[in-house]
C-alpha cells in the first residue's frame, strides 16, 4: 500500500495504491460517505492486482480540496473521478479499468460513466444509494436540504457524530463493536481510523470528513444515477443490500436494472448497507469476477 497525490482543477486528490505499482492499473474504487481509502484495504489488498484508492473530496488526507457550503447533488465528486480518469490514468495504464465504489462511491462512478466509458472495462457497485424521485426531489426545494439534515435520520446522526478524540486508541474505544462499526473487525476499524483521523495542533485528533460535510453529501440527493446508468459496461455488477432503513427500493432497483439490462443487478436483504466491511471476502470476491472477465 502506498499513497500518491494527484492535482486536480482545485486541489489535491489523495490515493491508495495496492498492488504491484509496476503493473497498469486495473481497478480504480471509491469509498462511502464519511470513510476513506484505507477503510477498504481488506478488500483490496487481497485481489492482488494493481488498484487505485482515493480519498474523496473532504474525505481522509484529501484536504485541500474546497467543500462547497452548498452542495445539491454528488455531481463535485463525479467531476473529481472523471478529472482523475482523464488527466491521470493514463499515466498509470493505457488500457481500460473496472471502477467501482460503494454506496456513495458507488453512485459517484455510476455518474462519472458516461464521461469515462472508453476507459471502462467493467463496473462494480456495493449498495449504491438509489432513492426514489421524489426523495431526490427534496434536495432541490427551497429549505429542502435543510429539512433533510433535521428529519432523516442518516443526516441528522452524521451531523451530531463526536470528530475530536484524544487519540486513535480512543476512537477505537469508542468504536468498537458499536453503531455503524458492529460486526466490523478490529483490523477493518484500525484501517478506517488511520485513514480517518488526522492530528491538531492541540495534540488532539479529529474526523479527517468534518461530520457537517458528511451531513450535507447524505442531503445533496438531487442527481440522476437512474440517467448514467446505461453507459455501464455490459461487464458490470451490483449488489444491493437490505438495511434499516435500505437505501434503495424495488422500484429504483428496477430502474436501474432497466436503465442498463445486460449488467446484474442483485439484492440480498441479508446484508447489510456496511457488508463489504463485515464481509470482506465476499466483496473481495465480487470484484474478482468482474476483473476476471474485464
Amino acid at each position: 500500500m502506498k499513497r500518491q497525490t494527484y492535482p486536480l482543477r482545485d486541489g489535491t486528490l489523495s490515493a491508495l495504491h495496492f498492488g504491484e505499482m509496476s503493473e497498469p492499473v486495473r481497478l480504480v474504487f471509491l469509498h462511502a460517505n464519511g470513510f476513506n481509502a484505507q477503510s477498504y484495504r481488506a478488500v483490496l489488498e487481497p485481489l492482488g492486482v494493481h488498484a487505485v484508492a482515493f480519498d474523496m473530496r473532504g474525505h481522509g488526507q484529501s484536504q485541500e480540496m474546497p467543500q462547497p457550503s452548498n452542495l445539491p447533488n454528488w455531481h463535485i465528486f463525479r467531476d473529481d473521478c472523471v478529472e482523475f480518469f482523464e488527466r491521470h490514468l493514463p499515466n498509470l495504464t493505457d488500457g481500460r479499468v473496472v471502477s467501482a465504489g460503494h454506496s456513495f462511491g458507488a453512485v459517484s462512478a455510476i455518474l462519472a460513466a458516461p464521461m469515462i466509458k472508453e476507459k471502462l472495462s467493467g463496473y462494480v457497485g456495493f449498495d449504491p444509494v438509489s432513492v426514489p424521485f421524489l426523495f431526490r426531489l427534496t434536495s432541490a426545494l427551497p429549505g429542502g436540504r435543510a429539512y433533510m439534515k433535521k428529519r432523516v435520520p442518516i443526516a441528522r446522526n452524521a451531523g451530531r457524530r463526536k470528530s475530536v478524540f484524544e487519540n486513535p486508541e480512543a476512537a477505537f474505544a469508542r468504536w468498537q463493536g458499536r453503531g455503524a462499526f458492529k460486526g466490523m473487525g478490529d483490523d477493518v476499524l484500525r484501517d478506517y481510523i488511520s485513514g480517518g483521523l488526522i492530528s491538531r495542533p492541540d495534540g488532539q485528533w479529529e474526523l479527517a470528513c468534518d461530520p457537517k460535510w458528511e451531513q450535507a453529501i447524505f442531503a445533496a440527493q438531487w442527481h440522476n444515477l437512474f440517467k448514467a446508468a446505461p453507459a455501464l459496461p455490459d461487464n458490470s455488477k451490483i449488489i444491493y443490500a437490505g438495511g434499516r432503513p435500505p437505501v434503495s427500493s424495488r422500484g429504483t432497483r428496477r430502474a436501474v436494472q432497466t436503465a442498463q439490462p445486460n449488467m446484474d443487478v442483485q439484492f440480498d436483504a441479508s446484508l447489510g448497507h456496511l457488508f463489504p466491511f463485515i464481509r470482506t471476502e465476499l466483496a473481495t470476491d465480487l470484484l474478482r469476477e468482474v476483473l476476471g472477465a474485464a
